[in-house]
C-alpha cells in the first residue's frame, strides 16, 4: 500500500480529502507579517525549494513552516514536499529490485500471509467482490450477500475498508447491530439494506471486513477510544531490517481513523530506544500548535512511555524480514491490550507525518546516511539483475 476520514455527507462511509490549495495572497501577506518574511522571500523560497531533491510545493512550504527564521538554510534543506519524499522511497524500493510491492499492497493478501507465519495482524470476517476469490473466508457477491453475512455472521464490532486505497477513504467502524440497524463509531445508523447497496455500489472491485480493534487502555486514556496507530519505519541496507523512527498518529477527536490529513490529529515522535513520547504537535503552518497534554483528555503526553514497546519494533523488524528486499517499510500497528497488531504495510511512506511530528526535514544528518545506505544497496541490486537479464538475451 502506499501513502500518498472525516464523516461522508451521504452516507456512512469516509470521504477523501480535497486537493491541497495554493497558497493565497492572505497567508503570504500573514506570514509576512508575523515573521517579516518579505513576500518576495517567500516566493523565491518557495521556488528554490520546488527544485532539485527537495520537490516542495507552495502548501508544503507552508504546512512545514519553512517560513521560520529559526530554522537555518542546511535545516530547510533537509525538507522534502511529498513528490521529493516519493523520489527518495523510490531509490530505497526501485520497481526492478522490488517487485513485491503490489503484494504488500494487497490488503487481504499481505495481513493473510502474516497470520500465517504467526505474525499478529488484523484479522478480516469477510470481504466483499463481485469478483475475487478468497479461500475460506466468507464473500458476498452482491449487496444481498453482504447484508446477510451483517445480519447473521457478523462478529460486531467491524471495521471495514476498501481492499485497494489509502487515507481511510470509504472507512467505517460499525460498533453493533440492533435488528436491521447498524449502529456506527459516531453513534448515527444505517439501515443494514441501504448500507450493502452502498458499499457495492461504490467498491465492487474489494470492500474489507474486519475484527475492530481497540486501543490500549493507556493509550484509550490519552487520546480516546479509537484506534491510532504507531508507524514504524524501517530501512534494510542489506544487513538487515532496523527501525529508523516512528511516530504515534493520535486520531482528531470523534475520528474513526488516524489519518494526517484530518482536522486535529495529533503527532508524536517516539524514541527509538525507550518508547517515550517525545513531542505533541496538533496542526499546520501559522495554526500549528506544539503542546505537551492532549488538547482534549487533559492526559499528559510528552514524557509518557508506550506499551509493549520492544514487541513493537520487533514486530516491525520481523515483518519487514518477511520481504528483505524492501530497502524501506512503513507499518501501521495497533497497540491494543493484548498487545501490537500489523494493520498495513506502506511501500512507499509519506515521512510528512515525521517532519511535522518532529519540525526536522526527513534527510536531516541522523537519518540521511540511513536512507544513502539503503539507495546504495539498491542501486548494486538494480545492476546485478539487470546483468543477469542482459545475459539471457
Amino acid at each position: 500500500m502506499t501513502d500518498t476520514g472525516i464523516q461522508a455527507t451521504n452516507g456512512a462511509l469516509l470521504d477523501a480529502p480535497g486537493k491541497a490549495k495554493k497558497a493565497e495572497a492572505p497567508l503570504i501577506a500573514q506570514v509576512a507579517k508575523a515573521h517579516g518574511i518579505s513576500p518576495l522571500r517567500q516566493m523565491r523560497d518557495i521556488f528554490s525549494m520546488s527544485r532539485g531533491a527537495q520537490k516542495l510545493s507552495g502548501p508544503e512550504y507552508y504546512s512545514l513552516r519553512l517560513f521560520d527564521s529559526s530554522k537555518s538554510s542546511e535545516d530547510k534543506r533537509a525538507f522534502l514536499g511529498q513528490a521529493g519524499i516519493n523520489a527518495l522511497n523510490t531509490t530505497m524500493n526501485p520497481p526492478v529490485a522490488v517487485p513485491t510491492r503490489a503484494f504488500v499492497g494487497n490488503k487481504l493478501l499481505y495481513t493473510q500471509l502474516l497470520t500465517q507465519l504467526g505474525i499478529p495482524a488484523s484479522t478480516t470476517q469477510a470481504i466483499f467482490s463481485t469478483h475475487m476469490s478468497a479461500g475460506h473466508l466468507t464473500i458476498a457477491r452482491n449487496a444481498t450477500d453482504l447484508a446477510d453475512f451483517l445480519l447473521k455472521d457478523a462478529r460486531y464490532p467491524i471495521f471495514g475498508k476498501p481492499h485497494f486505497g489509502s487515507l481511510s477513504t470509504g472507512a467505517v467502524r460499525i460498533e453493533a447491530r440492533n435488528d436491521d440497524m447498524l449502529r456506527l463509531f459516531d453513534g448515527t445508523t444505517h439501515n443494514v439494506d441501504t448500507f450493502a447497496e452502498h458499499v457495492a455500489a461504490q467498491y465492487p472491485g474489494g470492500f474489507m471486513l474486519q475484527s475492530a480493534l481497540s486501543p490500549h487502555s493507556a493509550m484509550a486514556h490519552i487520546a480516546g477510544p479509537a484506534i491510532g496507530c504507531v508507524r514504524v519505519v524501517t530501512a534494510n541496507d542489506g544487513s538487515g531490517p532496523k527501525p529508523a523512527y516512528a511516530v504515534w498518529k493520535m486520531p482528531a477527536a470523534g475520528a474513526i481513523s488516524d489519518n494526517t490529513w484530518q482536522d486535529g490529529i495529533l503527532l508524536s515522535h517516539i524514541d527509538l530506544g525507550t518508547g517515550t513520547l517525545l513531542s505533541l504537535v496538533r496542526g499546520a503552518g501559522l495554526e500549528a500548535e506544539t503542546l505537551s497534554d492532549h488538547p482534549v483528555s487533559g492526559a499528559p503526553v510528552v514524557g509518557q512511555t508506550l506499551p509493549f514497546w520492544e514487541e513493537t519494533l520487533r514486530l516491525a523488524t520481523d515483518a519487514h524480514a518477511v520481504f528483505p528486499e524492501f530497502g524501506i517499510c512503513g507499518f501501521d500497528i495497533a497497540v491494543t491490550d493484548e498487545g501490537p497488531k500489523i494493520l498495513e504495510c506502506n511501500d512507499n511512506p509519506s515521512h510528512m507525518m515525521y517532519q511535522r511530528a518532529t519540525q526536522r526535514g526527513i534527510q536531516n544528518p541522523d537519518l540521511a546516511p540511513t536512507w544513502q545506505a539503503v539507495a546504495d544497496r539498491q542501486t548494486k541490486q538494480v545492476a546485478k539483475i539487470q546483468c543477469a537479464l542482459k545475459a539471457k538475451k
